[in-house]
């Protein structure tokens, strides 16, 4: 059996619901004047998504991270790209958190959950972000420093 392709396929990103001590996520502010989760496309040395994540975050951020359990996953319809499915990560800072802007956002911050009502973020990464914080104070009493999605201190 063979299998014509689509026409228009759906990319896939990859993206860190990344949580600081405080229970702040890193949002990174994009071209189109949003703020979005860090993260991005699979690249051939990638051998996981977990793999994408670490190195996007990398790239953008200039941090090492451990990546933990799956989020959420949604459909965005970005005007004039088309549409991408985003599946997002719970994820934590590893070592020294001093933030250094890659090429791809104009600015980078760490947002409380109170505040991301008050910004341009789209709806999806404001429920990945919301699902991220209540899967990690569920699995960790509110302790966001300790082993995410099961992994510690790698």
């Amino acid at each position: 059996m063979t299998f014509a392709p689509r026409e228009s396929p759906i990319d896939t990103s990859f993206k860190a619901v990344l949580l600081d001590g405080e229970m702040r996520v890193l949002l990174g502010s994009n071209p189109r004047g949003e703020w979005e989760l860090l993260g991005g496309r699979a690249e051939a040395q990638d051998a996981s998504s977990q793999d994408t994540v670490r190195r996007e975050v990398r790239e953008e951020a200039g941090i090492d991270i451990v990546v933990g359990a799956i989020v959420d996953t949604w459909f965005y319809d970005i005007p004039g790209t088309g549409r991408v499915a985003v599946t997002s990560y719970l994820a934590r800072p590893v070592g020294d958190v001093s933030l250094a802007l890659g090429t791809e956002h104009a600015d980078l911050a760490f947002f409380h959950a109170r505040e991301l009502d008050d910004i341009n973020l789209p709806e999806g990464y404001r429920r990945s972000i919301r699902l991220g914080i209540d899967q990690l104070q569920a699995r960790r009493g509110c302790d966001p420093g300790q082993g995410i999605g099961g992994v510690s201190g790698r």
